[in-house]
């Protein structure tokens, strides 16, 4: 990479940092391939236990370019009314680096019970730590900068998050909110950095019973602290069960493939514009799942690499298609949009 692009790269990356600066978690589109990330109230409202790990390699042909690896669980109780789950993450940006755990645990509630009405509310808790490495050891001192001390540095941020969602027949509406505890990161002068500010998630979606074998599975996010950092995402995902005959709305089949399309847009204050279109696809074969997402970005950022890759890998144990709830065995809302 010549080095024109490469100063005009840190140039680009330090006005995101700067817009970006609020949140303590890397920012993650994995959520496409589990909604679990957004929202701890999905854990625990599966049919089985799922163990899943996603990477995300950003910015294809640039040097040191940042990379996301997650490795998730989720699993639905015994007493079937509650999920424990969570996840581990690494989230590398050259000397930057961000390791962290958070654990999930929800409780679910049917508000309204008939054998083809079912109208179910679920609770979630999140509570996170993040351990933040910031190495100076290999920069070069020949040009003076007073906020580089040419060290290794490391930081803990401890935090939590919480969310409700409502799910009724094969329609979802959730909410979910980062940050709850007000933080700055130690590893910076406290005095200059603002506090990190609530991140609101709302988001929604729906399964389109088209054809026996045809899903269409439309979701949005609406993603605000409300002080001046906002994203919008809409998706669209195309289900086929080719291999079975799909018996619920709510149950996925053990064989199946979906394409999906995702467009994600910026409303930041006087800066909304588009930031990426995103197709995917994955193919389900008996427990084992395998998908795949290509980021195309919109930015001037583009110019300079080709493209983000996202992949994963998951597994399903112990499936339970319908529980036992109340007065009818109720299949369970299938969450994975």
């Amino acid at each position: 990479m010549s080095k024109i692009k490469y100063i005009l790269l840190i140039f680009i990356s330090a006005v995101l940092s700067k817009e970006l600066k609020s949140q303590e978690l890397p920012v993650h589109e994995q959520y496409m391939f589990d909604f679990m990330l957004v929202n701890p109230s999905f854990t625990g409202i599966t049919q089985s236990t799922i163990f899943k790990t996603i990477h995300r390699q950003q910015w294809i042909g640039i040097d040191n370019a940042p990379k996301t690896s997650f490795f998730l669980f989720k699993h639905r109780l015994k007493g079937r009314e509650g999920g424990i789950g969570g996840y581990v993450f690494s989230d590398l940006n050259g000397p930057n680096q961000k390791f962290g755990a958070q654990f999930n645990f929800s409780y679910q509630v049917f508000l309204y019970n008939k054998r083809n009405h079912k109208f179910i509310m679920s609770f979630g808790m999140a509570f996170k730590g993040l351990v933040h490495v910031l190495d100076e050891t290999k920069f070069t001192k020949n040009i003076y900068d007073p906020i580089v001390n040419y060290a290794k540095e490391t930081s803990f941020n401890p935090n939590a998050n919480a969310g409700v969602l409502f799910s009724y027949n094969h329609n979802f509406l959730g909410a979910s909110f980062e940050n709850l505890i007000p933080w700055t990161d130690r590893m910076y002068n406290i005095s200059l950095e603002p506090i990190s500010h609530v991140i609101t998630n709302i988001h929604a979606g729906s399964i389109l019973q088209v054809h026996k074998k045809v899903q269409l599975r439309p979701s949005c996010l609406f993603k605000s602290n409300f002080h001046g950092l906002s994203q919008l995402d809409i998706n669209m995902k195309v289900y086929y069960g080719g291999l079975s005959s799909r018996k619920s709305k709510f149950v996925r089949n053990d064989n199946d493939i979906w394409f999906g399309l995702s467009y994600r847009n910026t409303l930041d204050k006087g800066n909304a514009s588009p930031l990426s279109l995103a197709p995917s696809f994955g193919i389900t074969i008996d427990v084992f799942s395998i998908f795949y997402q290509y980021d195309l970005g919109l930015t001037s950022l583009q110019t300079y690499h080709t493209g983000t890759h996202q992949i994963g890998l998951g597994i399903k144990l112990f499936q339970d298609k319908y529980i036992s709830w109340g007065k009818f065995n109720n299949a369970i809302f299938y969450d994975e949009f």
